[in-house]
């Protein structure tokens, strides 16, 4: 006879061992993914700080030469002013120098405002570094927490895992997408009924169903409260059912 929920049936009772498992994780997996997220938000952070720098000393690079240029253009039309021969070029020289002096004042200006710039963002560079440093010290000891528990399940969930790798493979597809398809808005996907009662919402289940459910094994239930697949109380899983697939 065959029994078309049974597949079912195994994968529901590994399913709820590996869920057992990874509930022993606790919010470990869902805090280093949090930390690693922290991490690269520090880390770019970091990267704009960098770029400010970077951007601020090639400002105060590139003003240097141009206060030189500036200087020697001021000193040139200084040693002009001696040969002039008369006031109109003079008067126009000095017009000129003054335009260089002022260009020279707003430069250096800037360029002392561009320094204290550079002061407080290799303060908060040194800051940021630090609260990295931090971060990844918490993120390696969350790894270390979470291999310890890991190291305690590795070989139990390997079993399971390839246990439910046969039963999937042997499986209708359709019946599995379906399965799979409940298991993404329901942990339990698959659940028993017992008192003619659905396991998962606990609401009755018609007279008719039940009887039914007893007299076609071949054919597939659910609940028609929440979508749950049915899986008949005469229909045994343990864990001898599942050694011989091991």
């Amino acid at each position: 006879m065959k029994i078309s929920i049974l597949p079912i049936a195994k994968l529901a009772f590994i399913d709820k061992i590996l869920d057992e498992y990874k509930n022993d994780m606790g919010d470990l997996p869902d805090l280093i993914k949090g930390k690693e997220a922290e991490i690269h938000n520090a880390k770019a952070k970091i990267m704009d700080t960098e770029t400010i720098l970077n951007d601020i000393r090639e400002f105060v690079s590139t003003a240097k030469l141009t206060l030189v240029t500036l200087k020697d253009k001021e000193d040139k039309l200084i040693q002009q002013q001696f040969l002039v021969r008369n006031n109109k070029e003079f008067d126009a020289l000095s017009a000129e120098i003054s335009t260089l002096k002022s260009e020279h004042e707003k430069l250096s200006v800037a360029m002392r405002s561009e320094g204290v710039k550079e002061e407080n963002l290799l303060k908060l560079l040194e800051e940021q570094n630090s609260t990295l440093a931090v971060l990844q010290q918490d993120l390696s000891e969350l790894h270390a927490q979470y291999d310890v528990v890991a190291a305690s399940q590795n070989e139990e969930v390997a079993k399971y895992s390839r246990i439910r790798k046969i039963i999937k493979d042997d499986m209708d597809e359709e019946l599995y997408g379906r399965y799979a398809r409940i298991r993404n808005r329901l942990e339990d996907a698959a659940v028993y009924v017992q008192r003619d009662s659905c396991m998962g919402c606990y609401r009755a289940i018609p007279k008719q169903i039940i009887v039914e459910m007893r007299n076609q094994p071949e054919r597939i239930f659910w609940c028609e409260h929440c979508g749950r697949l049915l899986i008949p109380d005469w229909v045994e899983v343990d864990e001898d059912d599942l050694e011989s697939l091991a």
